[in-house]
């Protein structure tokens, strides 16, 4: 009865809250709002210890694993199976409500402090940390639920009710690790890009890194794209449609990427299928070593992180949309003549907690602008369009469709107000900073493919190829990695060109 007693409190004081962000938004007062929301606290320049300190709150991205046991320490302590659902509590009660009470984090850094804090490795690390803790915590949990239900010897202790909650438990941390693989995908390395398809490796959700770079960034916020929800579209229809189509165009995509290196699709180097097959043998070692309930619980977890994941994207550019500017279409008879993606077309929030969580990926539009941008460097205008609270607290109003439309519609309207009296008065270009044309990804090399012919033009007509191109880049856009052969600053593109 307690329990219940204070979940209901929780959903009252939650609502109240909400409410009184949104009346904030629709202002664009946010970010007016919080503890020292516009400290330049974590951004410093320094040494060492420093570079350590400013990238210390990003460890929060553990703490969803870390509950995940701190369930099951209860669990054993007062044999009660109900603390297995911990997780969830945290994830989908304590941190919206966090979030709201503790505010945004408004402070954009300088030039300079943008330097230091990409040359801080310390960034870096935690994001692959969270990878190995991840794979960690799945064999771990695998080899206790295989345990507690007597395939590794002895009786069968595990309930219904710790089954569910173990299974997902890691479901929800691995899908609050969404802002880490996104952020890992988007990386130039090779050891940072195999690190967030390791975890897509585990969670069974392979073809997510092809259809995110070379599908949803170009085709983003328009209809043609099944991660960008429409206006009144509610989440349960939404998220069986985006699995679908995402997967659909992912295949597509993958086909095209090999026949344009003279291979056929059944071919070892397929970056879907081929991971795959490793996803079912990592699932059958779960099975054979662990047992069927190991092997349930792997499953679920896998589910949950496919919902957690394409949650976020229905959120992020929920009712935005670019305006087309002519009838062509790809090879697939899409739309693919759109306005360059912009700060309208995302959602943005600096909401702390959350930002800390999951690096910093609710600063949507600089991220879709300037897609090259580490996250620990992107930036938050209140001019964007603008979520009342975090991530955490925005998929539970997208679970209750009435409610999320309730309080995002009236925002969806602003922003298209907004949007249109910046263009007719000229304050756009004044309040946002220019965008590099790279819209996929850090790639600086040649023949990485994530520039190809058909976007949108950003001046010119000539077709998009790097390899050719050589006059400077449209956008001088300070402390932004080159291109191969560039001669200005910026990962944009070159002059003329047409950007993925």
């Amino acid at each position: 009865m307690m329990f219940f007693a204070t979940m209901a409190v929780a959903a009252v004081a939650f609502a109240g809250l909400v409410l009184w962000k949104q009346r904030e938004a629709l202002d664009s007062t946010k970010n007016n709002a919080g503890i020292c929301q516009w400290s330049s606290c974590f951004y410093r320049k320094g040494g060492a210890g420093t570079d350590f300190l400013n990238a210390l709150p990003y460890v929060m991205n553990l703490a969803p694993l870390a509950t995940i046991f701190l369930g099951i320490y209860l669990r054993a302590a007062t044999g009660n199976d109900w603390y297995t659902f911990t997780t969830f509590v945290v994830g989908f009660v304590a941190v919206p409500i966090l979030d709201l009470v503790v505010g945004e984090d408004s402070y954009n850094p300088t030039a300079e402090e943008e330097v230091a804090l990409r040359g801080n490795v310390w960034f870096r690390v935690h994001t692959c940390a969270y990878v190995w803790a991840y794979a960690a915590s799945l064999v771990c949990l695998a080899w206790y639920v295989g345990a507690q239900s007597g395939h590794l010897g002895g009786e069968d202790r595990l309930s219904a009710t710790a089954f569910w909650g173990i299974a997902s438990s890691l479901g929800i941390a691995s899908g609050f690790g969404i802002g880490c693989i996104h952020e890992l995908i988007h990386r130039p390395t090779f050891l940072e890009m195999n690190h967030g398809r390791a975890v897509l490796l585990l969670s069974n959700y392979n073809h997510f890194w092809v259809e995110h770079l070379w599908g949803h960034h170009k085709r983003v916020a328009t209809d043609e794209d099944p991660a960008s929800s429409a206006l009144n579209e509610p989440f349960w229809t939404f998220i069986f449609k985006c699995w679908y189509q995402s997967f659909v165009s992912a295949l597509r995509l993958e086909e095209k990427f090999q026949r344009g290196r003279g291979r056929g699709f059944f071919c070892p180097q397929n970056r879907i299928l081929t991971p795959f097959l490793v996803s079912f043998a990592i699932d059958l070692a779960i099975y054979r070593y662990f047992g069927a309930r190991a092997l349930a619980m792997q499953l679920v977890q896998s589910l949950l992180t496919a919902f957690l994941t394409d949650n976020a994207n229905y959120i992020e550019h929920y009712g935005l949309r670019r305006q087309r500017r002519s009838e062509k279409t790809d090879d697939w008879g899409l739309y693919n003549d759109y306005e360059r993606p912009g700060w309208m077309h995302s959602w943005n929030t600096g909401d702390r907690i959350t930002n800390w969580m999951l690096f910093k990926i609710e600063r949507h539009p600089d991220h879709h602008v300037n897609a090259g941008r580490p996250y620990q460097i992107l930036r938050t205008f209140k001019e964007s369009p603008t979520y009342p609270t975090g991530y955490a607290g925005m998929f539970v109003l997208s679970w209750i469709p009435p409610l999320f439309f309730a309080v995002m519609n009236p925002l969806v309207n602003k922003a298209e107000e907004d949007y249109a009296r910046q263009l007719a008065d000229g304050s756009y270009e004044q309040i946002f900073p220019k965008g590099a044309n790279n819209i996929s990804s850090a790639y600086k090399k040649t023949g990485e493919d994530f520039y190809q012919a058909g976007s949108s033009e950003y001046g010119g007509g000539m077709d998009c190829d790097i390899r050719a191109a050589t006059a400077g880049p449209v956008w001088q856009q300070q402390n932004e990695p080159r291109l191969l052969g560039s001669t200005g600053p910026g990962d944009a593109q070159k002059k003329g060109g047409k950007a993925e």
